[in-house]
């Protein structure tokens, strides 16, 4: 167990990247006394808590085309086209159930964020168990226009990476001098800048919102801050990052199986190589 805190970004089906980490971690004991989920950051997040190595690369890609899974025709019937309840459900045999018991009894912290819509600010859910967790792990992991807003206990919520993409500041809130950040996308990327047509998509349809407008269409300059500063933190060795070397070639709710188990063996491969480096910066 580490006195630190590990940080995972988002990025829909690019957390394969993080599931390969976190395998790589699991099968190697490593342990963080604080764990930190975006989106998919934190549902990959969950299965690491629960210590189910495996569990979101099978899922992700031996059912991802599943209907009950993902599927676009859930739209026509106002439904979100990825069904997180698919995840928490049993299916029988072959199936991997989500270890819940390993989860509430873990001796790492968990921590799922999401947006409040109401006031367009990050919002950190501590330790969420039972239908809560379920919960905010679909309000963290809904995205505008493709999900419906998600009511928890901090209001009606939606992606968590709207208003922190990455966050290793709550991470140094909570006081902790370790982190290691989890990317899925290479150091070197940066957003452009939202395009007109996408702003006033978000002022039509949050039109009640104009607090979530602003930081949904700022996303990409709070993103690439967030991007410079972790580049930077990291040259001075106040944070280890694991990150693709080049960029990821893998859409948001990607199709192709072959991409997303590949991107899961980059995972698996790139922290293999840094476990060593990541020991020295942690006990050190």
């Amino acid at each position: 167990m580490y006195k630190a805190a590990l940080v995972l970004e988002g990025g829909a089906m690019r957390g394969q990247y993080t599931a390969g980490v976190l395998d790589t971690l699991m099968q190697d004991g490593a342990m963080f006394e604080t764990v930190i989920g975006v989106s998919a950051g934190a549902l990959c997040g969950v299965n690491y808590v629960s210590q189910q190595i495996g569990r979101t690369n099978d899922i992700n890609v031996n059912y991802r085309h599943d209907s009950r899974y993902i599927s676009a025709r859930r739209a026509l019937r106002r439904q979100d086209i990825i069904n997180l309840d698919y995840l928490f459900a049993h299916h029988g045999s072959g199936w991997q159930d989500f270890d819940e018991d390993t989860y509430r009894n873990s001796p790492m912290n968990f921590v799922v964020v999401a947006t409040a819509i109401e006031s367009g600010q990050a919002v950190y859910f501590d330790r969420p168990v039972g239908p809560e967790m379920k919960n905010v792990l679909k309000a963290s992991s809904s995205m505008p226009f493709l999900s419906a807003p998600k009511r928890t206990s901090q209001g009606l919520c939606l992606d968590g990476g709207i208003a922190d993409s990455i966050p290793y500041a709550y991470a140094q809130l909570l006081g902790y001098d370790k982190i290691v950040v989890v990317r899925t996308r290479n150091r070197e990327y940066r957003k452009s800048p939202t395009s007109p047509l996408l702003r006033r998509a978000y002022e039509h349809a949050f039109a009640a919102h104009p607090q979530f407008v602003v930081s949904a269409v700022g996303r990409p300059e709070m993103y690439n801050h967030q991007a410079q500063q972790l580049q930077k933190l990291e040259k001075m060795g106040r944070v280890f990052t694991v990150a693709p070397a080049d960029p990821v070639n893998v859409g948001r709710i990607e199709g192709n199986t072959e991409k997303l188990a590949a991107l899961h063996d980059l995972g698996v491969q790139d922290m293999k190589q840094n476990l060593h480096a990541m020991r020295i910066y942690l006990e050190n």
